[in-house]
């Protein structure tokens, strides 16, 4: 038991709880033991118990029970907790004080340099500092080929989706806007790795792949309602009139085709995106009018889904099977027809529908009737258009034309950002895009180049079976009357060539 004067203790104390008449002191001395103080309520004489874990003397012991009989237990209690508590937190920020002081030790053993030097130079010596200006002030075919679209539309792009790809300026080297959607184009027209991207623009791996990510996803929130079509009446009207001038395809609203996007693994999805080719993949289902665009998009399908639930499954599926994509009422095709329905144009993979319409089965297997052959020819040539649509889709962004190496996100993003730069390149450079992808050059068996590329190249394969071959008697007469139409007051001479 010690005496010490007042005001010498206020100075050490930690913190007080007041009990009744008494006040009690709790603070750690240099050797992180409790001292214990009573203050009795006339402040002439402080007790001190100095208690260590355990209570190593029974003096202390009997001392301290007569203390803790003229105060709550609970309380008691309570206060070791905050001591202990206070210890802890002591020695926390110890162990942190003696990490800060030795981070410095720590990174110039581990570490050459904070930043690489190549990333240092990206100002003046980044592919879009040097050589991307240079054309892009020219307006020459380099910057075509480097961008896929012309210098023109590059900065109406740019400033589309500027306001969301802004950053704050906080640093001097702050990436800008167009070095962002430079990027992430040459990524999607190259096909590249990563690590090349960062070689040529300057910049950190790790920020291309979120640069990449982040852009592919504001191109497509930006551009989609602009150049993805809505369903209405007036629309699947006019597209239908563009089928019935160019591939005289009556009531036509659409060609339908599924394409497996192929990827690397994706971390922990073990055969979840497995398909039956044997590669991982995610299913990229799509519609496109007469010119090459793409209507409907259906995207993130996994690739294990090919065997005959992809269109049941997915909403573009449900929507054509339950004729909820607002189809024209029907109307007659010729002066003996009668009513006829609004209809997709789709492959062997694809159910026969009043709504979707899929050629005659036994093709390269026996002779088929003129008529049915007939049929099959007219509504193939029609089909073709999805097949250019994706075949120009690969030849522009050659990312699809290898196995895509990068995240479930970034792959998803990819997909979505490629068809909206398809329809918005299309849109604004008709002339320029039907020029350097399109050829309307067609060979022996009825294939144009931009079908044999999208078939050939290893990264869009085509789907497998998406559903059975049974139908109901409205869709087999629907057929019907469209094949007795081909043979009879639709039909056009050259069809007769290529049967």
């Amino acid at each position: 038991m010690r005496h010490h004067a007042g005001k010498r203790l206020s100075a050490r104390r930690k913190r007080s709880i007041i009990f009744k008449d008494c006040r009690i002191y709790l603070f750690c001395d240099r050797r992180s033991q409790l001292k214990t103080c009573k203050r009795t309520g006339s402040g002439d004489q402080i007790l001190e118990i100095r208690m260590t874990p355990g209570f190593q003397t029974q003096g202390e012991s009997k001392v301290l029970q007569s203390i803790i009989s003229n105060m709550d237990q609970q309380l008691y209690n309570r206060a070791v907790y905050e001591y202990n508590c206070e210890v802890q937190r002591r020695k926390v920020c110890v162990i942190s004080c003696l990490l800060f002081s030795l981070e410095d030790v720590l990174s110039n053993v581990n570490r050459r340099w904070r930043i690489r030097p190549l990333l240092c130079e990206r100002l003046v010596h980044s592919h879009y500092a040097t050589m991307l200006s240079e054309h892009q002030l020219s307006n020459s075919d380099l910057f075509f080929n480097f961008t896929r679209m012309s210098s023109s539309t590059f900065e109406e792009l740019l400033m589309l989706i500027g306001p969301s790809l802004e950053r704050k300026v906080t640093r001097i080297d702050v990436l800008n806007v167009g070095e962002i959607l430079a990027m992430t184009l040459r990524y999607l027209a190259t096909g590249e790795s990563m690590t090349s991207i960062m070689y040529d623009f300057r910049v950190g791996k790790s920020t291309v792949s979120k640069i990449i990510l982040e852009c592919c996803n504001i191109l497509w929130d930006v551009l989609k309602d602009d150049v993805l079509f809505t369903p209405n009446e007036d629309g699947w009207i006019k597209i239908a009139d563009e089928f019935q001038s160019k591939w005289q395809m009556p009531h036509c609203v659409g060609a339908l085709d599924g394409k497996h996007v192929v990827h690397q693994a994706f971390p922990k999805s073990g055969s979840v995106n497995y398909n039956y080719k044997g590669s991982h993949s995610t299913i990229l289902m799509a519609m496109c009018d007469a010119n090459y665009n793409f209507t409907c998009v259906n995207i993130g399908m996994p690739g294990r889904c090919s065997d005959g639930g992809v269109f049941k499954a997915c909403e573009m599926g449900k929507k054509i099977i339950n004729n909820d994509l607002l189809f024209p009422k029907p109307t007659a095709i010729s002066t003996n027809s009668g009513d006829f329905p609004f209809y997709i144009v789709a492959d062997e993979a694809f159910p026969l529908l009043p709504s979707l319409m899929r050629p005659y089965p036994g093709r390269g297997t026996s002779k088929l009737p003129l008529k049915l052959a007939i049929f099959n020819y007219r509504l193939s040539r029609a089909r073709r258009c999805i097949e250019n649509c994706f075949g120009i889709l690969v030849a522009r962004w050659r990312i699809f034309s290898k196995v895509i190496i990068a995240s479930e996100a970034t792959v998803n993003g990819i997909i979505k950002a490629t068809v909206v730069l398809h329809n918005f390149i299309k849109k604004k450079e008709t002339a320029i895009g039907l020029h350097n992808y399109v050829t309307t050059a067609i060979n022996g068996e009825g294939q144009s180049r931009n079908q044999r590329m999208s078939d050939t190249y290893s990264g869009l394969h085509p789907v497998g079976q998406m559903s059975s071959n049974h139908y109901d008697i409205i869709a087999k007469n629907t057929r019907i009357k469209l094949t007795d139409y081909f043979a009879g007051e639709g039909s056009v001479p050259f069809q007769y060539l290529n049967i």
